[in-house]
């Protein structure tokens, strides 16, 4: 079983979290520090054999241990590398009422400066960062799903989600995120270390990675880009690809007893046929670019369980 990964972010985490969800219960937690979390989760319901009456099994690496019952697509002692993929941001998902709200801003606003983070002036008031240590700090988006329809009490401004009127220097705006669609749709809540942490659903999730991972990719084929910029987008798409397949290995059953509600709700959208899209480009086959960029990370056969998940949900 892996060892707990250090977590340089927990500490400045948790308070964050807890003030901002007293605001805004709704708060989402997306990017990889979400599925950081969840993975440590999961790890964390493995026991050694002998701490526990559970079932007995062995895994890749030949460690005995006992699990218990939280059933996911790809049981987490199957995989080839258990250790979670360690994150330095933080990325959160806000509700287009909290923005247009100025009781609910001005009370984000004191939370953020309570925990000493500041505006990051080229990304003003959707991005700020806080300084955890010499040469090191952790940065904060908060993306926000683009309005359905038109609303008098938001605007939308170069990809921002802002308040109408504006509150000028207080509160935040959120990055307009039209991927985050069905966000709001059966959230996942697990308790960490006490701690409860809600993400979006699995295809919300899904879909944010698979556009990423695009669009990482198709920066790394520019050929005007030097070779170090191309091969720093290369390394970024892998990583997202990785992404969409622990997004799908790591789903709970309560999880994927909702997808179809969530595929209900955004299939048809101009987001779901992008989706689509690259999927069939990506991971409909063995050759596409995201199969071949993660699939020796799978046992053969969860790896056709994972593609099989996409399959159904955007063929």
């Amino acid at each position: 079983m892996s060892d707990e990964v250090q977590d340089e972010l927990w500490p400045h985490f948790v308070p964050l979290w807890t003030d901002l969800r007293k605001i805004a219960p709704g708060l989402l937690l997306a990017g990889g520090y979400g599925l950081f979390l969840k993975q440590q989760w999961l790890i964390s319901q493995l026991r050694f054999l002998g701490t526990s009456d559970g079932h007995s099994i062995v895994t890749p690496t030949g460690d005995k241990l006992v699990v218990d019952e939280i059933r996911t697509l790809v049981a987490i002692h199957r995989w080839k590398d258990q250790t979670p993929r360690v994150t330095k941001d933080f990325d959160f998902l806000i509700s287009l009422n909290l923005i247009a709200s100025p009781e609910e801003q001005r009370r984000l606003h004191e939370v953020l400066d309570k925990h000493g983070f500041k505006v990051v002036p080229e990304n003003a008031r959707w991005q700020f960062s806080k300084v955890i240590g010499e040469g090191r700090q952790v940065v904060l988006d908060f993306h926000a799903p683009s309005p359905e329809q038109k609303r008098d009490d938001l605007r939308i401004q170069a990809r921002r989600v802002k308040p109408q009127p504006s509150l000028g220097q207080m509160g935040v705006h959120g990055r307009e995120n039209p991927e985050a669609a069905g966000s709001e749709l059966h959230p996942f809540s697990f308790k960490f270390k006490e701690l409860e942490i809600a993400l979006p659903n699995p295809v919300t999730l899904t879909v944010m990675k698979l556009t990423a991972m695009r669009d990482r990719w198709s920066v790394s084929q520019d050929a005007s880009k030097s070779a170090e910029v191309r091969e720093l987008e290369s390394l970024q798409a892998r990583k997202h690809a990785e992404d969409v397949c622990r997004v799908i290995a790591m789903m709970t059953r309560e999880e994927s007893e909702t997808t179809g509600v969530v595929l209900d709700t955004v299939r048809g959208s101009p987001v779901y046929a992008a989706a689509m899209t690259t999927y069939s480009e990506f991971f409909k086959t063995d050759e596409g670019w995201g199969s071949q960029a993660v699939a020796e990370r799978w046992q053969a056969e969860d790896f056709q369980i994972i593609q099989n998940t996409l399959a159904i949900w955007f063929k």
